[in-house]
């Protein structure tokens, strides 16, 4: 390596090691071919240097003009010792230079003399070369320099190690050292590159003026036929077939593998292994801003066209169509719905867009606008568009509309009545609808499945009936009508307090599901029940399987986020389940899913609460109870009366805590609120005990324990059972097992916790320790602050400073988690945070959760940088 920054000798060893070698010999001939802004000018005067150093006199022309005068002289005269005699830019040399120097060559091979003969590559002075050759002549060709010594060059280049797409960038020189240093002297010009802890990108708040220019002049320095192929590929996006192009010029690909090898030559397009490509994303819109925009539209019609003629893919067929498409262009309008159609569930977004263009396309005395209509409403719900979704139905809907279509809008606005947790409204559209006899087969089995839904938010009594009647008379093959009859049973079970039905009714909902749609409820209704029994292994398994589905419904992403919010939280991980909870919110908030707001609220308050942020927590409680509707279809009432029930204690005290619970909440004890929540029997013996209300304690005492007696399979209310006897007897070997046999953390710790506090008042103060130090522990392996703050009080009234529980480093790989180190090494192999989240079951907010943590750990700042460190460490 020669040190040089400005990167013309990077990679060049090879070359002048050969040239050191020849001047070591003292004679010779030696013949340089390289392209322009190879580095052969420079290469020449290098060796010049290193030539007059070991005493070589050095003999070179300035010019092709001084060239006929310097070998005159050559001619002339013998060398008095070794020289070096160097001609560069032998392509332009008069015919007669070449001649007398052909003459000259033979004639000086006995003398101590090295010729250095340069050219550019292909350009002329061929006979002189090859009789060069001939006679034994040192041929040195220089290439591009290679991938290697390019990244070392651009690194030296832009000041910091360059990211993925500035060596994009920096692969539009191909490897030519002059057109870099161009490159690069133009994007300093442009203020673009950005340098931050070594490494180097690419700034995109700023116009690249010279960028642009320097990339402009490379593509109009092209033919007109290379221009004219650039600029049609450029429609069919960054990366084409050849093929494609082919077709859309009306040609062949034969007859363009000219064309196609300039623009490759050039270094505007890259070759792939199943296309061609614009080596960057820059090339790509200058080629493509240079064609005019009504061109482009029709360029783009013209390919949407193309690809539906064919029968290729819906989707990129309408991606052309959205930009090419005009109102009353029948065949591009229809490849938009088609599309929309086809994407609906994988891509509701795109499908969405795709819908409402065709419907603005559409001319209004269509016979199609109405469809149209229905598909746009559908593809918005699936988006998550609700208040959009509703206003455009109910706007069809004040016009004439004829039976079949209606009856579908009419459905649509049920079903954003349902997610606006609208539910009489939903109901009662739902049932008009269901009383028309000319009602189509296919709507009638959606209409069905949103009035049991919404029934169960509205009338539970009717619910039940109604999904009974559904379960009695269903004939055939499981369906999505069968399943949600099933998870409304199921729901009903859970809530009053017959966890093995709901368990059964759940499973077998579950296996009936045969949709992308609603069929998510009846799987996540099932994992909810498994996280209430603390079976997080199958909770888990049905939250990966509902997220690894092909659906990308907004409404089932954002049901899964809550569900699994909670499941995180039942299981101790309580940053994950923040998270998860407020990704969910802020989804619900955002589209109108108003249905989905108390069970993140309720996730929340109970995060807050043990954290020590009680504002926090009253604020999501008092929000719930006086704005947003309770409806008991993800989660049951009962638990957000217990929330409402724990976060009034905490901020209020017991007495009022009892007093919501009597006045307000009559029910909750004998609800199926320790199936869903077994720890929360503990806590009202606790209370009770507390307030010396012996009825509640033993109310509570006696209720799980028939439950734990009805259903000895479930473990975690069979431990449950014990812990409430253990509080209510202070039974203190009772309180060890129930911390023994508890199946989460939250339990164990409360079971310590009262085991601890049962032996303060006996006179076994060290065992009084232990218990209290477990607690803690366990506390902190959650994260619950208040609740580790409340058990170091006790450990100090028994004159016991607890140490600082042993941790993980603070930074380094080892200070990683399972979690985070997967998540790392995900990220090394080049997979975005959807990517990763759908590899770990996880929703994308908690990846990126995660990779704050693991750039806080590792102290970095960038997925580079993680990139990078990973390469090192591991």
């Amino acid at each position: 390596m020669s040190g040089n920054r400005d990167g013309v000798f990077r990679g060049r060893e090879g070359e002048r090691e050969l040239l050191s070698g020849m001047l070591d010999a003292g004679t010779g001939v030696v013949l340089v071919d390289g392209a322009a802004g190879t580095g052969k000018t420079r290469l020449l005067a290098e060796i010049a240097v290193v030539a007059a150093r070991r005493g070589f006199e050095v003999a070179t022309a300035q010019d092709e003009l001084e060239q006929p005068f310097l070998l005159a002289r050559l001619a002339e005269r013998e060398p008095d010792g070794p020289t070096l005699v160097v001609l560069d830019d032998l392509h332009l040399a008069e015919p007669a230079t070449l001649a007398a120097l052909r003459a000259l060559l033979p004639a000086s091979t006995h003398e101590k003399v090295v010729w250095l003969l340069a050219r550019r590559r292909g350009e002329g002075s061929d006979r002189l070369f090859a009789a060069a050759a001939a006679r034994g002549a040192l041929r040195i060709e220089l290439r591009p320099l290679p991938d290697s010594v390019v990244a070392e060059l651009v690194a030296d280049l832009a000041g910091g190690i360059p990211d993925h797409d500035l060596r994009a960038l920096a692969s539009t020189a191909q490897g030519n050292p002059a057109a870099l240093n161009s490159l690069f002297h133009a994007l300093r010009e442009d203020g673009q590159i950005e340098v931050a802890a070594e490494h180097a990108s690419l700034r995109t708040d700023r116009s690249p003026r010279w960028t642009e220019a320097l990339l402009r002049d490379r593509f109009t320095s092209l033919s007109g036929k290379a221009r004219h192929l650039l600029q049609v590929a450029s429609v069919l996006g960054p990366r084409f077939e050849p093929g494609d192009l082919a077709e859309m010029l009306a040609s062949s690909t034969a007859i363009l593998l000219p064309a196609m090898d300039e623009v490759i030559g050039a270094g505007v397009v890259t070759s792939l292994e199943d296309r061609l490509a614009f080596r960057h994303e820059l090339l790509w819109r200058l080629v493509a801003d240079s064609v005019p925009p009504p061109v482009r539209r029709a360029l783009h019609r013209e390919a949407g066209e193309m690809l539906l003629g064919r029968g290729d893919s819906a989707v990129t067929a309408a991606q052309h169509l959205l930009h090419g498409a005009q109102r009353g262009d029948v065949r591009s309008i229809d490849g938009l719905a088609t599309a929309a159609k086809a994407v609906l569930w994988n891509a509701p977004d795109a499908a969405a867009e795709l819908a409402v263009r065709a419907l603005e396309l559409t001319d209004q005395a269509s016979s199609s606008l109405v469809y149209r209509t229905v598909m746009a409403v559908r593809a918005l719900v699936a988006a998550g568009k609700i208040t959009a979704a509703q206003a455009l139905a109910q706007d069809a809907l004040s016009r004439q509309v004829s039976p079949v279509p209606a009856a579908k809008l009419r459905h649509c606005v049920a079903t954003t009545m349902l997610l606006g947790a609208q539910h009489a409204e939903s109901v009662e559209i739902s049932e008009a609808l269901l009383a028309e006899p000319d009602l189509s087969s296919e709507l009638a089995p959606w209409v069905e499945i949103t009035r049991m839904m919404a029934l169960l938010g509205h009338d539970r009594r009717r619910a039940e009936e109604v999904a009974e009647t559904v379960v009695r008379t269903h004939h055939g093959a499981p369906d999505d009508v069968l399943a949600t009859a099933l998870a409304v049973l199921a729901a009903i079970a859970r809530d009053t307090g017959q966890p093995g039905a709901a368990l059964d009714l759940a499973r077998e909902a579950a296996q009936s599901v045969t949709s992308h749609d609603l069929g998510a409820y009846p799987q996540l209704l099932l994992a909810t029940i498994f996280s209430g029994l603390r079976e997080f292994g199958d909770a888990d398994s049905v939250v990966r399987r509902v997220r690894s589905g092909p659906s990308a419904v907004v409404t089932k992403q954002a049901m899964t986020a809550v569900v699994q919010a909670r499941i995180l939280l039942q299981a101790g991980r309580i940053e994950e389940a923040a998270i998860e909870a407020r990704g969910a919110l802020a989804t619900s908030e955002e589209t109108g899913h108003v249905a989905l707001l108390a069970p993140a609220l309720a996730v929340l308050a109970m995060v807050a609460i043990h954290t020590g942020d009680l504002p926090a927590a009253t604020e999501h409680v008092e929000r719930y109870r006086g704005h947003v509707p309770v409806d008991g279809i993800i989660f049951s009432r009962a638990y957000y009366q217990w929330v409402d029930v724990l976060v009034s204690y905490v901020g209020l005290g017991l007495d009022k805590a009892l007093a919501l619970l009597t006045d307000e909440y009559p029910g909750l004890v004998s609800s199926g609120l320790f199936a869903e929540e077994p720890r929360a029997a503990g806590w009202f013996v606790r209370r009770a005990v507390e307030a010396g209300d012996e009825r509640l304690a033993k109310a509570v005492v006696d209720r799980v324990e028939r439950l734990a007696e009805e259903h000895p399979e479930f473990r975690a209310v069979a431990a449950a059972a014990l812990h409430a006897r253990g509080i209510y007897d202070g039974d203190a070997a009772l309180l060890e097992l129930a911390s023994q046999q508890h199946r989460d953390l939250w339990a164990r710790a409360n079971a310590a916790e009262d085991l601890g506090v049962l032996l303060t008042g006996a006179t076994d103060r060290a065992a009084s320790v232990k218990a209290l130090e477990n607690a803690l522990g366990l506390y902190r392996e959650i994260g619950a602050s208040r609740d580790s703050a409340r058990v170091l009080g006790r450990l100090r009234k028994l004159g016991r400073r607890r140490r600082a529980a042993p941790v993980r480093p603070a930074s380094g790989w080892s200070s990683l988690d399972d979690t985070e180190r997967a998540i790392a090494n995900l990220v090394a192999k080049g997979q975005t945070n959807r990517q990763i989240s759908t590899q770990l079951f996880m929703s994308p907010h908690t990846v990126n959760f995660h990779l704050r943590k693991i750039f806080r750990k590792l102290g970095i700042s960038s997925r580079v940088e993680l990139v990078m460190r990973s390469r090192d460490d591991q």
